[in-house]
């Protein structure tokens, strides 16, 4: 199954749960996208948050880097994240087809 998981709420448990369920279903063979939107961006920012430290660890679950907004974050990703992120981090890509995914939730 392929699946995208949108994280929109700028709030830490939200956050968390979209992402701890991104890595279950990686676990489990599943092809998942995490998309960050720019309100959880500062939750991302902080180095002691969960999520900060979930998506560190995205290729050891062999997922993709996760998106983020072109239009709001073209600038930081090309040199402005911190090091640890930057690897787990793109923009999204111009084209995305929702059809292209079986299943797509929202946080």
């Amino acid at each position: 199954m392929k699946l995208l998981i949108q994280l929109h709420t700028p709030t830490e448990i939200a956050s968390y749960e979209g992402c701890a369920l991104a890595l279950t279903l990686a676990t489990f063979g599943h092809e998942v996208q995490l998309y960050l939107d720019a309100p959880v961006f500062g939750l991302l920012m902080q180095t002691d948050s969960r999520l900060h430290g979930m998506i560190q660890s995205l290729e050891l679950y062999d997922m993709p880097a996760a998106w983020l907004p072109d239009d709001v974050f073209s600038g930081w990703v090309t040199g402005m994240l911190p090091v640890d992120l930057s690897s787990q981090l793109t923009l999204i890509p111009e084209v995305i087809n929702a059809a292209d995914f079986d299943q797509i939730l929202t946080f």
